[in-house]
């Protein structure tokens, strides 16, 4: 944990998980009442993206941790892409997402980034 890539990935991480966490216990700031469901899905969409290229950091020393950070990026920027292209009327299917389920999105984004702050190389 020395270098500024694990720091970012851990307050980063720790911000993606406040944010999915605080609307699940009922104490979201009023602000996040009134964001649009596309904005969160670019959120979901790109911290998908990062978790992802923090993953293959973690490949030098624990696979395994890898491999279910990777996958869990690639769902939630599945999920989030979707959303996204749909929003922008590139594609005619869609992904139904309820604010529970992002919230849920952000908090796994978070946990596995703040992970990758301790088993990045």
């Amino acid at each position: 944990m020395h270098t500024v890539r694990h720091w970012t990935s851990f307050f980063v991480g720790a911000l993606i998980f406040v944010l999915g966490f605080l609307p699940l216990i009922g104490k979201a700031p009023a602000i996040l009442d009134n964001v649009p469901a596309q904005v969160l899905s670019f959120v979901v969409a790109f911290g998908g993206l990062y978790l992802i290229i923090d993953s293959f950091f973690e490949y030098t020393f624990h696979s395994g941790v890898f491999l279910v950070s990777f996958l869990v990026g690639l769902l939630v920027f599945g999920f989030g892409l979707v959303s996204v292209l749909h929003e922008m009327g590139k594609i005619a299917f869609s992904v139904t997402i309820d604010s529970i389920v992002y919230n849920i999105l952000f908090m796994l984004e978070g946990l596995f980034l703040m992970l990758a702050c301790f088993v990045m190389d």
